[in-house]
């Protein structure tokens, strides 16, 4: 026989099994379309030229990584639908006189036909589609629209070789999956019967026990320096949970609505929970990456909406005026240098200042001990992450001008004040003094006070020479060595080009100063925060719906597979009675059983996600809690609604099966 044959037999192996196959086939295409895509215009030069484009790059290079780890695991995984569905027919060429070679040959142009297609159709579309996906970058970013079409060729080669790598270990594993495979099995195919599984206790318990845990993570992990490691751990304690309560769970529920009398003895309900009893082995592991999938998509679509909805709360935390400059020791000589900078500059533009905020202050990383005794931690230590916090000490007088409280503070007093909850203890020790803390009572911070992140402590002492004090107590040896810092910052009603502008001619008057002089412009970094918080977004949508796309999938496999199962099954039960108006309200029962608990355990994951995710979001600014709850449940509400269309779809073509 030719190989003409063979690829004959192959193309036609494939059109008789559409059903399965067109699914699979659009689900490669469109992996290697929107990793195309996305490799393309981490290239575009035209992007790496805009501000904050190396941020940007930095994301889609990042989206890049995940789009491959995941698309290249998750064919892999869905191949295994398909290799169960035509086990039956691999053992019939088998049993008929066709041997394993033979046989290895049409899956081999069954591979190859796939891949083409899927190569061929992907790359074509990320070119075509490649511009659509950049004009939307380009919208999100506020960014000039640019015209013309961008052809990467290596990226095009760059998808050819992973998604073949991809295609060729698929088949490697095939084809020893056959190999391995006597006749009989193969011909058995998937009809192997189950017995009824046990309700495996130590499972349940490790599942409980790891979910509980990342529970407990997410929602008692309050310093932001331990939140994203803590949020990562939790993550995956999750999915181990998610992944054991499933398997063994799952079995313990079943069985337990078998005890429930009243309702287990209904026709409806006796079908579905014991067909689902026997087959939930197998079903486990589909409900647990829907499950976990659903999560990951509200998790990415519910934070990177909110901090691009956030961009002016997120703006306004971090900078609390347009223009600020800090100086390190300055004297009120040095002080007035930088003041009279500011006012000659804005008496030339014609521009008054408002808003004006100034302080002097002494930052400390610290570590909070116990009993009120606070110690120095170094930069660079990674000891106690989740202990350390910075403490901003600043004196009475400028704290009262900030804040417009009348605190009054005597020799050896000191109050503390933080956001997450009052300052307990009578003393505070630091640096080898001790002070009385006096109640803060009822008062606050300022207005920007938290724009570095709301965990921090605010220390007020009764004068300037308490902090020079504590300056002074530091170890100069030590990985740094904090100095008192004096911070003029004002507002300007002007559009960001002036601002940008102003702000470079007072930097360069007080340049003049001996120590030199910081500054930070809002206008001037607002390009770059709007280029990451546009690229998250960007990033979130895309990776979002790649997810939903193999949510989709697997849910449409499960369906198709689960209906081949359970034709014969329901075709016995009409034969001995049961009507068609009585098996479609056991098909029903057992489909909404089951279908929609991943959809509720992934509502349960996000609620328990919630407060870590919102102290990651401060931690880059965003400290709008109900904007995020907002997108939370909207992002919640619109992907029931996709999930519930997904439902009524597949469960037709699962109706379509059986019937």
């Amino acid at each position: 026989m030719n190989h003409f044959f063979y690829l004959r037999l192959a193309a036609q192996n494939i059109r008789k099994n559409a059903q399965t196959y067109i699914p699979y086939i659009l689900t490669c295409t469109g992996s290697v379309m929107m990793f195309d895509i996305i490799l393309t215009l981490a290239g575009n030069r035209e992007i790496a030229a805009m501000h904050g484009g190396s941020d940007m790059r930095t994301i889609l290079n990042l989206g890049c990584f995940i789009i491959a780890l995941f698309a290249g695991g998750f064919l892999f995984y869905t191949n295994s639908f398909l290799m169960k569905r035509r086990k039956m027919e691999i053992g019939l060429y088998n049993i008929l006189g066709m041997g394993k070679r033979h046989i290895g040959k049409i899956l081999f142009f069954e591979t190859f036909i796939i891949a083409a297609i899927s190569l061929g159709v992907g790359i074509t579309g990320g070119f075509l589609f490649s511009k659509a996906v950049y004009l939307l970058l380009l919208r999100l970013i506020g960014a000039p629209v640019q015209w013309g079409f961008f052809f990467s060729g290596t990226a095009a080669l760059t998808s050819v070789l992973l998604f073949g790598a991809v295609f060729l270990v698929i088949l490697s594993v095939n084809l020893t999956r056959v190999h391995l495979s006597s006749p009989m099995e193969l011909l058995r195919g998937g009809q192997v019967g189950e017995r009824e599984p046990k309700t495996r206790w130590g499972i349940a318990v490790i599942g409980i026990i790891t979910l509980g845990f990342g529970y407990y993570l997410a929602l008692t992990t309050y310093n932001p320096a331990m939140a994203i490691s803590a949020f990562f751990v939790a993550a995956i304690l999750v999915m181990i949970g998610t992944y054991c309560l499933f398997t063994a769970g799952s079995i313990a529920l079943l069985k337990f609505l078998r005890g429930r009398k009243k309702f287990y003895y209904r026709t409806e309900h006796f079908i579905s929970v014991s067909g689902l009893l026997y087959r939930m082995r197998q079903n486990a592991a589909g409900l647990a990456g829907i499950c976990i999938l659903s999560t990951s998509v509200l998790v990415m679509l519910s934070s990177t909406v909110a901090l691009y909805a956030g961009m002016g709360d997120v703006m306004r935390n971090r900078f609390p005026r347009n223009i600020m400059l800090t100086a390190d020791r300055a004297t009120p000589e040095e002080e007035s240098v930088i003041t009279d900078a500011v006012k000659e500059v804005l008496a030339r533009e014609g521009l008054p200042e408002q808003n004006t905020l100034t302080y002097r202050d002494l930052s400390l990383l610290v570590i909070n001990g116990e009993g009120g005794n606070f110690e120095l931690e170094e930069i660079y230590a990674n000891s106690n992450l989740d202990r350390i916090a910075p403490m901003y000490v600043i004196t009475q007088e400028d704290y009262n001008r900030l804040t417009g409280n009348s605190a009054v503070l005597g020799e050896g007093q000191c109050m503390v004040i933080t956001q997450r909850a009052p300052y307990q203890e009578e003393r505070l020790t630091l640096l080898g003094r001790t002070y009385q803390a006096v109640p803060a009572g009822d008062y606050g911070l300022w207005e920007g006070a938290d724009s570095f992140g709301p965990e921090g402590y605010y220390l007020i002492l009764p004068n300037l020479a308490e902090i020079e004090i504590l300056e002074s107590q530091q170890n100069v040896d030590e990985k740094y060595f904090s100095r008192i810092q004096y911070h003029y910052g004002f507002d300007l009603d002007a559009d960001q080009e002036t601002q940008i502008r102003i702000f470079d001619e007072v930097m360069a008057k007080a340049a003049v100063l001996p120590q030199g002089i910081q500054g930070e412009c809002a206008a001037a970094q607002r390009a770059s925060y709007f280029s990451l918080n546009a690229g998250l977004l960007f990033l979130g949508i895309f990776l979002g719906t790649l997810f939903v796309m193999a949510t989709v999938l697997i849910i449409y496999y499960k369906q198709v597979t689960e209906g081949y199962d359970d034709k014969s099954r329901f075709e016995i039960m009409q034969k001995v009675g049961l009507s068609k108006a009585e098996i479609r309200r056991s098909i029903r029962s057992q489909i909404l059983l089951m279908f929609f608990l991943p959809l509720a355990a992934a509502a349960v994951h996000i609620s328990a996600a919630f407060p870590i995710i919102t102290r990651l979001l401060a931690a880059m600014n965003l400290t709008n809690v109900s904007l995020f709850a907002a997108t939370t449940a909207g992002t919640l509400a619109v992907f029931a609604a996709v999930y519930a269309a997904v439902y009524v779809l597949t469960s037709r073509v699962y109706f379509k099966i059986v019937s």
